[in-house]
């Protein structure tokens, strides 16, 4: 009988082992390719930002935050008072089929909060009365000198999403002759309408959106327009911007205002007539 020597023995015994943990590591290779194949990755799937519900007054700054707050129907809104003092929150005085169409008025006393459900879709404009005032002439939220951010206002939008009824196509607003101002801060219209902006002024002025904002605020770019005065053209001229895609339209005139980085609003210049009131306006587009 052949017999292996204690060398060949040792060999064979180095081998066997080496085929026998070769098949252990197939075997657990395989089981997790197995398991992949059962029970793949779970694929990331795109979330939307979380609704924001809250305004902040940060201490100190006399500002609301964010300026603009867009929230579905039925929300209840979170004013959060991070101040050392207390705020009064409260409509300004204008009100139509869109703006408005709730009124509230109410005290946030420092460290404290205050909430409101709003059930009435439309735009909501409010302001604090300890730190802006209400200007009668030109219907207006202006800022009171010394305040942090002066000429900031301490005014804010709430834009409550849903169906109203009453929108026609087509809305007419103007620059007020003498001022730079609108004549209306607020116009609504529904999708694929229009609006005109009449130069009545002898300066020109321009309409162009306020940086910084995302849909459903400025939902997409309308471009810029010159609007020459009467100096250049006899009874100041027109121009007509079609709105397709619904949205809250933040806009402003460049010749008398400026873009707050922090806040993404507009700021009057000093050499503005209406200073310390920025020469603004909102169109809100309704789907149709």
């Amino acid at each position: 009988m052949f017999k292996l020597s204690f060398r060949q023995r040792a060999i064979l015994i180095v081998v066997l082992c080496c085929v026998l943990f070769g098949l252990l590591c197939e075997r657990a290779l395989w089981s997790r390719v197995s398991l992949a194949v059962s029970h793949p990755a779970s694929v990331p799937t795109h979330t939307t930002a979380p609704l924001i519900t809250t305004v902040s007054i940060p201490a100190e700054q006399d500002l609301f935050i964010p300026f603009i707050l867009a929230v579905p129907l039925h929300t209840t809104v979170t004013w959060w008072n991070d101040d050392m003092i207390t705020h009064i929150v409260t409509t300004t005085a204008q009100h139509s089929n869109f703006l408005n169409p709730q009124t509230f008025s109410f005290h946030i006393p420092a460290g404290k909060q205050q909430q409101i459900t709003f059930n009435e879709a439309g735009l909501y404009h409010y302001y604090d009365s300890t730190i802006s005032t209400w200007n009668t002439g030109i219907s207006r939220v202006e800022a009171k000198k010394g305040t942090p951010y002066y000429p900031l206002a301490m005014d804010g939008i709430i834009w409550v999403q849903g169906p109203i009824n009453g929108f026609s196509a087509s809305a007419v607003n103007s620059v007020i002759a003498g001022h730079d101002e609108f004549a209306h801060e607020f116009v609504a219209i529904h999708q694929q309408g229009g609006v005109t902006w009449h130069n009545l002024d002898e300066d020109p002025h321009f309409v162009g959106l306020v940086d910084g904002w995302t849909a459903p605020i400025n939902p997409t770019d309308i471009g810029l327009y010159r609007i020459a005065g009467t100096d250049d053209t006899p009874g100041g001229a027109s121009i007509t911007v079609l709105f397709n895609t619904p949205g809250l339209y933040y806009y402003y005139c460049r010749n008398h205002d400026q873009v707050d980085s922090l806040t993404h609003r507009a700021q009057a210049l000093p050499m503005a007539s209406e200073y310390p009131v920025p020469m603004e306006g909102f169109v809100l587009v309704e789907p149709i």
